[in-house]
């Protein structure tokens, strides 16, 4: 067993026997391996997200980082992947590490699926509690096991970064392709769209990228693997679907239909943009509403889903109210959808289903939540999203076609007279203008420049 253990170590920890060996990972990095390069010994960095979502690639190159810019001695940097070293905890591969170099102090450890040690979030918090002038990182492939073992350990411990698909703006970048528009929600960005040459040459420069991210998404691997659209999909549909339910839902929860959860997946990509009931779901299902609440809840943790509430200030009216669900990411949908060609009604939903995924990351990051909650408000009319950041509340309301009259902008502009805002956001095909109906401000903006430039 020991013996073991210390040969997959040194197996995947080649820098130990030849100082330059590094990781072999893509060059290019994502914003999140910025944010990993500096630890606090006081706390251990969780990476969280779905599967195959980069959380090994960003780790190896947060190891490369270290390794390269000589801010680690080789043997000072110890990546364990837990899913091989199965039966192996982390307070075994901590020992292991220090009889085999004596070393004790300063070491970087990276322990991947770090759940694969069922007392790990014990053993990380006493690690913390104990100051051993140690770095200590990890990912999850699911969020729902990460954060309820968490629960008992306190979360002030450990610092959570969420990795999902690549972004519209991550993919165009991986591409070589980026906007010299920068959008700030919080402030005023439209001056931009005066400047019609400037403003048409980065649509053209967008527009046929865009169309593809739609199609194929912005899952990684991807991007070093030749796929023939069929072949994406059906690696999506197998290492997205299959492995996650059952590799990590039902290793944990007790599920006794899991095609039941693989059929409300389908029922979130087919009903992607509509409000859906709880007793809705149940009843296609036959199950009970709170068996149906209870599976959403695990796709979403898992990283699968992600839930839009009904926008209003009565917490109980809020809760009784249906909610939007969208699949984490376009290419993942159509490959739900078996749709290997953008139909309009596909080209709909992704459309919407991006710029959902793409506020609630612009949330994350401007509210410090995990889980920041994204609306959608209907009366007479409907505004697709809703955001709060602390008192100001921004409108979004897609509308994907060649032309926008006004009476596309009515859900918009109800919501404005009703909350008595002064400013929405209309997300278009390829209209970029600014229109005053009613004393409201209407900023029209195409998608990809949207996407492309949201900070």
């Amino acid at each position: 067993m020991i013996k073991n253990v210390k040969e997959i170590l040194s197996l995947k920890n080649p820098w130990w026997q030849s100082k330059i060996a590094l990781p072999d990972v893509p060059k290019k990095e994502r914003d999140i391996v910025k944010m990993m390069e500096t630890p606090n010994e006081n706390n251990a960095l969780l990476l969280i997200g779905p599967r195959q979502s980069g959380k090994t690639t960003a780790m190896l190159q947060t190891i490369r980082f270290l390794l390269k810019n000589n801010h680690s001695t080789p043997y000072n940097v110890v990546y364990a992947p837990m899913d091989v070293l199965k039966d192996t905890s982390i307070i075994d591969i901590i020992t292991l590490h220090q009889e085999m170099t004596g070393k004790t102090k300063q070491i970087y450890y990276f322990f991947d699926e770090i759940h694969y040690d069922k007392d790990w979030s014990i053993h990380l918090k006493t690690l913390i509690d104990n100051k051993t002038q140690n770095y200590f990182y990890a990912t999850g492939s699911s969020s729902t096991l990460l954060l309820k073992d968490t629960a008992e350990s306190g979360l002030g411990r450990f610092n959570f970064l969420s990795i999902y698909p690549l972004s519209f703006k991550e993919y165009a970048s991986f591409k070589s392709v980026s906007s010299k528009i920068q959008i700030d929600l919080k402030k005023d960005f439209e001056s931009f769209i005066k400047n019609e040459a400037f403003f048409l040459s980065e649509t053209q420069k967008l527009e046929n990228l865009f169309r593809t991210y739609l199609l194929w998404g912005g899952f990684p691997s991807q991007l070093s693997q030749e796929f023939d659209i069929d072949q994406w999909h059906n690696h999506l549909r197998q290492n997205y679907v299959s492995l996650t339910i059952y590799k990590d839902i039902l290793s944990r929860y007790d599920v006794r239909d899991p095609g039941i959860l693989e059929d409300i997946l389908s029922l979130v990509s087919e009903k992607t943009t509509l409000p859906m009931s709880y007793d809705a779901i149940a009843k296609s299902f036959n199950i009970t509403l709170e068996t149906a609440r209870t599976y959403l809840n695990y796709l979403q943790a898992a990283g699968l889903i992600t839930t839009c509430e009904y926008f209003t200030k009565n917490t109980l009216k809020r809760a009784r109210r249906n909610k939007k669900f969208y699949v984490i990411d376009p290419g993942f949908n159509a490959a739900l959808s078996y749709e290997t060609m953008m139909s309009d009604s596909l080209l709909s939903k992704n459309v919407e289903l991006t710029v959902a995924i793409a506020l609630i990351r612009y949330l994350r990051k401007n509210t410090g939540l995990l889980y920041p909650r994204l609306f959608y408000w209907k009366n007479k009319k409907e505004c697709d999203f809703i955001l709060k950041i602390s008192q100001k509340i921004i409108p979004v309301e897609v509308k994907y076609k060649k032309e926008i009259n006004n009476d596309d902008l009515q859900g918009i502009i109800e919501f404005l007279i009703s909350s008595k805002q002064k400013k929405g956001i209309i997300i278009t095909k390829n209209t970029a203008e600014i229109r005053k109906i009613k004393n409201k401000k209407i900023v029209l903006i195409p998608a990809s420049i949207f996407l492309s430039a949201l900070q």
